[in-house]
């Protein structure tokens, strides 16, 4: 496979060529290492030229995200060929990197990355809704923390199970979370109150939950704002 490299502003583009596979991998690791190394954490895979992918290269465009990710940044691709396109969806990889028919599309996605907040995606929340016994159940549910800012945090929650999502969700319900954020400290579990801002619907059995921290012990809401600040100096935002 052929790697060309090409930058637009803080976007660094990879044009990739030939046939992904497993031996491609290492390759192409060191050209993430190298980007997030010189700060450029908005990355755009040009894959007009790809014709093949296989699953431990797969593998390798889900860490780029989650690195990206990290530091506030992200992964979209653009203009790849239909059998291409149709192993990603089929793989669900659609639901982590943006996909977009054209380099303009993919472009704007980054660009508009938030950079009032950073990534801890793959981390797990877990919440309740304490007032809800009819539409949520008083058992705690688990989703995966996307983003997290000085005053709240983003998860998506998959598996519906049937739930009224306006009545679950509602904006100004309240939600009691339980989470980690291992890159602030491996162990400490933080416990808060909050209210249910806004809500998206991403697909069938997936919602994207914005959430306002309400009630935080002082230390540890200066510790979420120090992580946050933290990693937006990393990523050259702050």
């Amino acid at each position: 496979m052929e790697i060309r490299k090409e930058l637009d502003g803080d976007i660094l583009i990879l044009s990739l060529s030939g046939d992904f596979d497993t031996t491609e991998v290492e390759n192409f690791s060191a050209e993430i290492s190298g980007a997030a190394e010189a700060g450029f954490f908005r990355l755009l895979l040009e894959l007009s030229e790809l014709r093949f992918i296989n699953s431990t290269a797969l593998g390798a465009l889900l860490t780029a995200q989650k690195r990206m990710a990290q530091y506030g940044g992200g992964v979209a691709a653009a203009e790849a060929q239909p059998a291409v396109t149709k192993t990603l969806k089929i793989l669900g990889l659609d639901q982590k990197i943006s996909l977009h028919e054209h380099l303009e599309g993919a472009k704007s996605h980054l660009n508009n990355l938030s950079t009032e907040s950073v990534s801890t995606t793959g981390e797990e929340v877990e919440f309740f809704r304490p007032d809800a016994d009819d539409a949520f159940g008083s058992r705690p549910r688990r989703g995966k923390l996307v983003k997290m800012h000085d005053e709240g945090l983003t998860f998506d929650f998959e598996n519906l199970d049937g739930l009224v999502i306006p009545e679950v969700f509602p904006s100004g319900a309240p939600l009691q979370l339980r989470f980690l954020l291992p890159l602030y400290h491996p162990t400490h579990e933080f416990k808060a109150g909050g209210e249910v801002g806004t809500h998206e619907v991403l697909g069938p059995q997936t919602i994207r939950v914005h959430v306002r921290i309400t009630d935080l012990s002082d230390p540890e809401r200066e510790a979420i704002k120090q992580y946050v600040k933290d990693l937006r100096h990393l990523s050259g935002q702050g």
